[in-house]
């Protein structure tokens, strides 16, 4: 299957959950995800800010805050970058129509990033909105730790990729949690 009637049915899939899974499977991820050492180990997080029917980063987001850690957010800037801009100056609705943060570009180390995605392999492959934003920000990061965060239809078998696809280094499921440089 290609990369776009993939990423369609996927889609589908998810706007489909009720409140009540999306709940569910958002509360025990962000459980396994807080608990992970990449997560505690980390000072400076990069999240996003999630939306229809995605696993939900809010709970997240609050918890790299409580946790006096550094919280990043992405802002896109023009058709084809993307920027990490720190958490504290309120939000504007971006191209997309998701809230993105007010301030200035940061620039620097980030330790771990929370990479959104449609579909994903065991082997840290993913396909996103097809924008190509993230796969163009994380060039810049390859000593980022890079986690997703998925219900467990999200990911397949294999994902044909091309040469400026990014790979995440951890998948977090309902009830697992997949290394994919092990795979």
């Amino acid at each position: 299957m290609e990369k776009k009637s993939i990423r369609n049915h996927i889609r589908e899939k998810r706007e489909q959950l009720s409140f009540f899974e999306v709940r569910e499977t958002s509360e025990k991820i962000t459980e396994a995800l807080l608990k992970s050492r990449y997560f505690q180990e980390s000072q400076i997080i990069m999240s996003y800010m999630s939306f229809k029917n995605e696993i939900d980063t809010h709970k997240i987001n609050e918890a790299v805050l409580r946790a006096g850690k550094k919280l990043l957010l992405p802002r896109t800037a023009g058709k084809e970058k993307m920027e990490a801009v720190e958490y504290g100056k309120g939000f504007q609705k971006g191209a997309m129509g998701i809230e993105e943060p007010i301030g200035d570009e940061y620039i620097g180390k980030i330790d771990l990033i929370v990479v959104p995605g449609i579909v994903f392999d065991k082997t840290g492959n993913r396909i996103g909105f097809g924008r190509g934003y993230y796969d163009r920000f994380l060039e810049n990061y390859p000593g980022s730790v890079k986690v997703s965060i998925a219900y467990d239809f999200q990911l397949v078998e294999k994902i044909e990729v091309e040469e400026h696809d990014k790979k995440v280094d951890i998948i977090f499921l309902k009830n697992n949690m997949i290394e994919a440089k092990k795979c």
